[in-house]
């Protein structure tokens, strides 16, 4: 049964393969499930409810945004404006694009090519952003296999890596089989991982598509991330810090190991530790197997967040600082010490408060005519980073549940002090009720209006932040 904000619309459009379909429509105006505090300057409405667990998001060539709603499929949503004499409004229309249950997270689009993740593999579908369709003619098609599926984390996000304009490659992550797994050192494992597949260059669904990439032979850009949910590529442009030719640098996040049953450590210290974290990974583009990856940690390694979390049980941190890297003791040869050595493990760029659980992170570019786009964000934000914090499921008092500013370039916070290096753009109002319907933010995309979209999963919402 549809809510009752939601009225049906008929799309009329129909091309051949792109079949005709139903739209359902919500008005704006409708409150979130549970009220949320935003930045002074800023304010944040509701596009759309009652979704099937959102999670990542993308916006395609006619800025139509791109959902996966997890367990159900991929749907589009476009601003639309109906007569008033006929009941409707301005609002938000959802299209279903395609329905497959075993879609998870992963979600890229370039022109008609519209990628995503399962479990196991990467599909390729044939879209028409046009009618916001899948060519039913022709079937997906899997252009990345393999990909292990028997962990506890398998969203497997997506990145379209572009040379030039052109699509040239796809970074495809994979998070661990277990909450600590000691199978992710070894970078052959698969596990806790990005890896690095050249597209052909014709990667549209064909009725003889070629044959798909195996994961087994995909470049290892860097191994040791926990569960690598979210990325942005840094800019190349001068203002930015260029990269060196042949080189990639980027951003994912990473939300760090549960480590409540580590032999040595009290309830008070795994509450307020470890941090999560934002790593810097660069990579190579040329003679690309065989650049050796750098190691970021997992499982052996992690950040300290608190090293006054419980100063009686734990006394060994008092002496340290916020950032500092230390070890969970797995083998006897990889103590604080080996942690500490950035040959065998790079540490993040910044930290952030424990059980965040960041899952993206996406960077502000000021839209070409920014004074057309009343409700963009401030020029003085060009080059910032937004970070998506699902929320803490085991930490009293609950933390995150919104999404963080981290100003570039990203500074440190002070070790000693209050500052955090990042700021809050939206959270919940009353963090002592979440989850309950708190926000849970997940996926993040920048409209060419100089907005910023969000999904929320477990409270089935599409919002939008903007300048008020």
């Amino acid at each position: 049964m549809l809510a009752p904000q939601w009225r049906t619309a008929v799309l009329l459009i129909s091309l051949a393969g792109f079949p005709l379909a139903d739209a359902t429509f919500q008005p704006l105006g409708v409150p979130f499930k549970a009220p949320v505090t935003v930045a002074p300057g800023f304010g944040a409405h509701v596009l759309f409810s009652n979704l099937t667990t959102p999670r990542g998001i993308v916006f395609d060539s006619l800025q139509n945004l791109l959902v996966v709603e997890r367990g159900f499929g991929v749907t589009a949503f476009t601003p639309i404006n109906t007569p008033d004499g006929a009941g409707g409004g301005s609002g938000w229309s959802r299209t279903v694009v395609v329905q497959n249950v075993g879609l998870t997270q992963g979600i890229m689009v370039d022109g008609k090519a519209l990628f995503v993740s399962t479990a196991g593999e990467v599909l390729v579908y044939l879209y028409d952003p046009r009618t916001k369709s899948i060519n039913t003619n022709i079937p997906a098609y899997s252009v990345v296999t393999g990909i292990p599926a028997d962990g506890e984390l398998t969203t497997h996000t997506l990145q379209l890596e572009k040379e030039s304009g052109n699509t040239v490659a796809l970074l495809v992550a994979s998070g661990p089989k277990t909450n600590i797994d000691e199978t992710a050192r070894d970078p052959a494992s698969g596990r806790s991982q990005i890896r690095r597949f050249v597209l052909p260059k014709n990667v549209l669904p064909t009725p003889s598509p070629p044959p798909p990439l195996q994961w087994a032979n995909g470049q290892v850009i860097a191994y040791g991330i926990r569960n690598p949910a979210g990325f942005a590529f840094l800019p190349t442009s001068p203002s930015m810090g260029p990269s060196p030719a042949k080189v990639k640098s980027l951003l994912v996040v990473e939300n760090g190991a549960s480590i409540d049953n580590v032999t040595g450590l009290t309830p008070l210290f795994v509450n307020d530790n470890p941090a999560d974290e934002l790593e810097l990974v660069t990579y190579s583009t040329a003679n690309s197997v065989h650049v050796v990856p750098k190691s970021y940690g997992f499982p052996d390694c992690t950040t300290l967040w608190n090293p006054r979390a419980d100063p009686v049980g734990n006394p060994q941190f008092l002496d340290r600082q916020r950032g500092d890297q230390f070890s969970l003791n797995l083998e006897p040869s990889r103590g604080d010490s080996w942690c500490q050595n950035k040959a065998n493990n790079e540490p993040p760029v910044l930290s952030f408060q424990a059980h965040s659980v960041p899952l993206d992170v996406k960077l502000y570019q000021t839209p070409l005519i920014p004074a057309a786009c009343a409700t963009a964000f401030p020029v003085s934000f060009n080059g910032h980073a937004f970070i998506s914090f699902h929320g803490s499921f085991d930490r009293s008092p609950p933390t995150g549940y919104g999404v963080v500013r981290v100003p570039y370039p990203i500074e440190t916070h002070d070790p000693l002090g209050d500052a955090l290096g990042y700021s809050f753009m939206i959270q919940a109002a009353n963090l002592t009720t979440c989850p309950g319907s708190c926000i849970r933010p997940v996926g993040l995309a920048f409209g060419n209006d100089g907005r910023l979209y969000v999904s929320s999963d477990s409270s089935g919402e599409l919002f939008v932040i903007e300048r008020i």
